[in-house]
């Protein structure tokens, strides 16, 4: 880092900041000590899609050889693409037939618990007590829309706890503003005894590493994003740079879920500059990342569950469904095997998505998002889907787990994607996964095992909690939290914008830019901070017929 730090005020920039990590550095002055730091000439650009105006370098970023090899990626370049955030917003939000019983229609929290198998734990005590969950979010939100949510199903009325960070999203709310309010109000849902923190950022790479590495700073027990770019068009350094980040909370054990996107197989049809191509959605695409798909959940009339299957809708415009397939940039790593997994679309790259929950819009989430505070009861309210709640539900899950796991002295889930394959892979005490084999995601169909709509498919949350603690008390798995979560196979480069461009004269050259961002390896990060107390001791009344069971069997070995 002190070499990278050295070689950028040699040429006139000024470090303003290195992350508490020491993986991200950022540093700010004159467009032309940029371009020499850099080997770059930055320029102003018209993106005839997109209809604007942008600024960028005209080719990738140059190091000396002496500190290129400590330098994953440089970012602040450009500010031509931002994040958008996967969410099905009005006017495709309220269902034809109401399936729940909400204000607007959709599923209640209650409806939802009763469906995915919480109601148990709720009743006795867990409820994500003790245990933090951070989002990940690009824009920010009104409290009132919050409480009012709270008040209406009886909920805790906990406001969450907002971090800042390069100074926050640009002022006033924005389009975001219903993704930060629904991200919460669905973790208030399934876990409302659990702290939650807000991570605010401006929408932009740098943005968005500062704040992934302020949520891995902060070791929160689990975490969500539901923002995210499609793959084709998110260059590799930012993959990469990313990619590091979440080693290290994988390492630190923490878990970290995302959204798979809501236009199917072909992720860059919602994207600003669309496209037809088979696609991911980064950051589900990660390794690192436990990516989460979307289904269509029915339930009977008294709101048990009775099916799902993946959600598509073809008709609409462009088409959705749930984000899955294969990555182009990731390799699959060892941890991904399993029924299912290896298929006649495989090739060896990560797959995607591994679990799912409900996404169908028709079949939503009953909100109080950005109008709601101020309209009578029961107005203002909205039914959303897409596959953005399916993933602060399961951090909200996992929050569950992991305050059931400290009151025995038992370790937090952390990185879940092992701990989750093998559950799929292998006989358990208790059924897992409901797994969802009807439906597709306009290109892969769902089936039986691991599939691309679903992964494996989605909780019945207390026998998942049961076979977690299963496979710990008998050490069938020793979770390794930085093991190999596989390589990078070689890619030929894109450039930057990854559609043709028109470049202004030479003229019009930038005089001034936002501050650059380098992410680099470090070998000896600095200690983080830890995640606090270990919490109350198990709940009394947790389950005690699946702890038996569970005795039982242990016995028996």
């Amino acid at each position: 880092m002190r070499q990278v730090a050295d070689h950028l005020i040699a040429h006139g920039l000024t470090v303003t900041s290195i992350s508490h990590n020491r993986t991200l550095l950022d540093a700010t002055g004159p467009v032309r000590a940029i371009e020499a730091a850099f080997g770059v000439t930055i320029s102003d650009w018209h993106d005839p899609d997109l209809k604007r105006d942008f600024f960028g370098n005209d080719a990738q970023p140059s190091l000396p050889a002496a500190i290129a090899p400590l330098v994953v990626g440089v970012f602040g370049l450009n500010n031509h693409y931002s994040f958008h955030h996967a969410v099905v917003r009005p006017p495709s939000l309220s269902p034809r037939v109401p399936p729940g019983s909400g204000p607007a229609g959709g599923y209640t929290p209650s409806n939802l618990k009763t469906a995915y198998g919480v109601d148990s734990l709720a009743t006795s005590g867990v409820t994500g007590s003790g245990q933090g969950i951070g989002l990940f979010e690009l824009d920010g939100f009104n409290q009132a829309n919050i409480t009012k949510y709270d008040m209406q199903y009886g909920l805790i009325l906990t406001p969450p706890a907002v971090q800042i960070v390069d100074g926050g999203p640009v002022p006033p709310l924005g389009q975001g503003q219903i993704e930060v309010e629904l991200d919460i109000e669905v973790l208030h849902a399934f876990a409302p005894g659990a702290a939650i923190t807000v991570f605010e950022a401006p929408n932009s790479d740098i943005g968005a590493l500062d704040v992934f590495t302020a949520m891995v700073t902060a070791n929160l027990g689990s975490n969500s994003t539901s923002w995210g770019s499609c793959e084709p068009q998110t260059s590799g350094a930012f993959m990469d740079s990313l990619h590091q980040t979440l080693q290290q909370a994988a390492a630190q054990g923490q878990s970290f879920f995302a959204a798979s996107g809501d236009f199917g197989a072909f992720d860059c049809a919602g994207s600003p500059q669309p496209s037809t191509g088979l696609a991911v959605d980064n950051p589900a695409n990660d390794p690192m990342m436990t990516g989460v798909g979307g289904t269509r959940l029915v339930l009977n009339a008294n709101f048990t569950y009775s099916s799902e299957s993946a959600w598509s809708n073809p008709s609409a415009t462009p088409p959705r469904g749930t984000g899955g397939g294969l990555s182009e940039h990731f390799a699959r790593p060892s941890w991904q095997a399993g029924p299912g997994v290896a298929n006649s679309s495989s090739n060896g790259n990560r797959q995607v998505p591994d679990v799912a929950l409900d996404a169908d819009p028709a079949t939503g989430y009953s909100v109080c998002v950005t109008t709601c505070w101020n309209s009578p009861t029961g107005q203002g309210w909205v039914v959303i889907g897409g596959t953005s709640p399916a993933a602060p539900s399961w951090a909200a899950f996992t929050a569950l787990y992991n305050q059931y796991a400290a009151g025995g002295n038992l370790p937090k889930l952390g990185f879940a994607n092992p701990t989750l394959y093998s559950l799929g892979s292998n006989p358990q005490l208790a059924l897992p996964f409901h797994d969802v084999i009807t439906g597709n995601n306009l290109n892969y169909n769902a089936t039986v095992g691991w599939d691309y709509p679903t992964g494996w498919g989605t909780p019945q949350v207390s026998s998942l909690i049961t076979d977690i603690v299963q496979q710990t008390a008998s050490l069938w798995v020793r979770r390794a939290a930085g093991a190999s979560a596989g390589g990078t196979p070689a890619a030929p480069p894109r450039h930057w914008f990854g559609a043709p461009a028109v470049q202004f004269p030479s003229s019009a050259r930038r005089s001034s830019i936002a501050p650059s961002s380098l992410a680099g390896n470090s070998s000896s990060p600095a200690p983080f901070a830890g995640a606090g107390s270990v919490g109350a001791a198990w709940p009394a009344r947790f389950m005690p017929d699946v702890i038996a069971r569970l005795t039982g069997w242990l016995s028996s070995r």
